[in-house]
C-alpha cells in the first residue's frame, strides 16, 4: 500500500462529494451542545461553524485513507503508515466500534480525530483499570483549529467513557499499545493548552531521548563494572531456554506491567521475527533481577529489582543491549519514556540526550459514579 501525507487527489474526491455520499453521513441531524444530552444522534452529531457542517461519528472503512492524510495533517509527528494503522489501531484487541471518533466537513473530507480505548483484557498486576479510559491520539487539521472540532471531537470521547463508566480519562498511557507517552509539549503545545483549558491537568512528565550507536563500545569502565558484578555473581546475558521459566517468573512478581511486552519480543525472537538475542536478563547467580529488550531501534522495557538498583547493574545492562542493537545493525536507538532521574543518569552517560517531554494528562468526569 502507498500512501504521502497531504495527497492533494483526496481533497479534491472529498470536496466533489456531497453529504449523505457514503461516507455514513447523515443528511438531517441536530446538535444542541449540551454534554451528554439525550437529544444528541448517536451515531453521527453535527455542527454548523461558518457555514460548514461538521459532523462527528465512528470511523468506517471507507475512510481509511481520508482518515490517514487528515492523521499526517493533525499528528505529523506521528504520521502513521497504512500497515502499521492497520497493526496498531484496527487490529488492537481493545477497539470497539466507536472507539475511533472522526470529524468530518459536509463533503465527507476527515478534519479531526480521538481515539478512545478502554482495557478488555486483564493485564498482570494492573487488571482491567476499570476506573480509566485512555485518549491515544487526538487532533485536527490546522486549518479547523478555531472551528469548534475539537470541542466536538473530546466531547464525543468523554461520553465514549461515560457509557463505559469510566470515571478518569488519561492522556494517553495506553499500557498496551500507545504511540507516545503523552502530548508533546513542545510540538503540540496549542493541543496542551485546549485540553488543560478543559480540565486535564499533567501528572507526570515522560522524556523521549535518542542516542547514536553506530560506534558504541563498551568502554574500560564498563567492561570493569561489568567484572566487578560478575565477581558478585551478577551476570548479564541473553535470555535462554534454560532460564526462561524463572525469567516469566521475576517478570510477573517484579515488572508485571511488561510482562506482556517480553512473552511477545521472546515470540518474535524463537520464531525469526525479532533477533534471537533481543532480549536481555541480569541475574544473581540464579535468580533474576533485570530485565532489558528492545526492537528495531526501539530500546525497552528496562527494569532493574528494587533491591539491586544503585549498583551499575541498570548500567551494564543497557550497555550490553545497545551493544547487541548495533550488532545487529542498528544505528540508532531510543526511549519514548523515561523519568528525568534516569535521563540525567544512566542514559545521559551512555550518549542519549533527549528528543521529547511529554505531558500525561488526567480528568476526573462529573456524573460518573461516585464522582457525580
Amino acid at each position: 500500500m502507498d500512501f504521502f501525507c497531504g495527497r492533494p487527489e483526496l481533497w479534491r474526491k472529498a470536496a466533489q462529494s456531497s453529504i449523505g455520499d457514503g461516507h455514513g453521513l447523515p443528511s438531517t441531524a441536530t446538535h444542541s451542545g449540551k454534554q451528554g444530552n439525550a437529544a444528541r444522534a448517536k451515531e453521527a452529531w453535527p455542527a454548523w461553524k461558518g457555514g460548514v457542517v461538521y459532523t462527528v461519528r465512528p470511523y468506517s472503512d471507507e475512510d481509511f485513507e481520508n482518515l490517514l492524510d487528515a492523521w499526517c495533517e493533525a499528528l505529523p509527528l506521528e504520521a502513521l503508515t497504512p500497515e502499521r494503522f492497520i497493526t496498531s489501531v484496527l487490529l488492537d484487541p481493545n477497539r470497539e466500534r466507536e472507539s475511533l471518533q472522526l470529524a468530518v466537513d459536509g463533503a465527507g473530507l476527515v478534519v479531526g480525530l480521538v481515539l478512545c480505548l478502554i482495557l478488555r483484557r486483564p493485564l498482570e498486576k494492573i487488571g482491567l483499570m476499570e476506573h480509566r479510559g485512555f485518549i491515544t491520539a487526538f487532533g485536527v487539521r490546522p486549518e479547523v483549529r478555531e472551528e469548534g472540532v475539537r470541542e466536538m471531537l473530546l466531547d464525543a470521547a468523554e461520553q465514549f467513557f461515560r457509557e463505559r463508566g469510566r470515571r478518569e480519562v488519561a492522556v494517553s498511557p495506553y499500557p498496551t499499545n500507545y504511540f507516545v507517552p503523552g502530548v508533546d509539549k513542545e510540538r503540540y503545545a496549542d493541543t496542551l493548552a485546549f485540553l488543560r483549558g478543559h480540565g486535564y491537568e499533567e501528572f507526570v512528565e515522560a522524556i523521549a531521548m535518542d542516542a547514536l550507536i553506530v560506534q558504541f563500545e563498551m568502554g574500560p569502565e564498563l567492561r570493569e563494572r561489568e567484572a566487578e558484578l560478575a565477581r558478585e555473581g551478577i551476570v548479564v546475558e541473553p535470555v535462554t531456554p534454560r532460564r526462561l521459566t524463572a525469567f516469566l517468573e521475576f517478570m510477573r512478581r517484579e515488572l508485571g506491567e511488561w510482562l506482556d511486552d517480553a512473552r511477545g519480543q521472546l515470540a518474535r525472537a524463537v520464531s525469526g521475527q525479532a533477533p534471537r538475542n533481543s532480549v536481555f536478563l541480569a541475574r544473581d547467580g540464579e535468580v533474576p533481577i533485570g530485565y532489558c529488550a528492545f526492537d528495531g531501534e526501539h530500546f525497552g522495557p528496562f527494569g532493574v529489582a528494587a533491591g539491586y538498583q544503585g549498583r551499575g547493574v541498570g548500567t551494564v545492562l543497557l550497555a550490553r543491549t545497545l551493544l547487541q542493537m548495533r550488532m545487529e545493525g542498528h544505528h540508532a536507538a531510543y526511549v519514548l519514556w523515561t523519568g528525568e532521574r534516569a535521563a540525567n543518569g544512566v542514559y545521559r552517560r551512555l550518549g542519549f540526550t533527549i528528543s521529547r517531554r511529554f505531558a500525561l494528562l488526567r480528568k476526573t468526569l462529573e456524573g460518573n459514579g461516585e464522582d457525580g
